[in-house]
């Protein structure tokens, strides 16, 4: 089923070939973009880092053996987490099949370093 018949007439094509012209139109100008290659501006401003460290640490300490230390956890080790301390948290994927959620203090002692 057409439009209308003064559509086409006026445009000298039908709705499907109009909308078969469009998508070549755009997937042709997303290709000549992607082609088109990386031409990045100059920056306005020198760069001053020299270097960078990064750090991917998949796999690190958790939080229990870095730099807060938290006594209560001490105190709290193998008993049952309070729900005043859940609150409304939703269990994760890792946690969800569990039946009981103990507190876990950490394995090492705590001293501090430093000032």
């Amino acid at each position: 089923m057409s439009a209308s018949p003064n559509i086409e007439s006026a445009i000298g094509q039908n709705r499907r070939q109009f909308l078969a012209g469009t998508g070549l139109n755009l997937g042709a100008m997303a290709l000549a973009s992607l082609l088109r290659g990386d031409e990045s501006a100059a920056t306005h401003l020198a760069p001053k880092a020299k270097r960078v460290i990064y750090l991917f640490m998949h796999g690190g300490p958790s939080q229990l053996d870095l730099f807060d230390h938290k006594p209560g956890l001490t105190r709290w080790h193998g008993q049952e987490l309070p729900a005043s301390v859940r609150g409304t948290q939703r269990l994760t994927g890792m946690t969800s099949g569990q039946k009981t959620l103990p507190v876990a203090a950490s394995r090492f002692r705590f001293s501090r370093h430093g000032p």
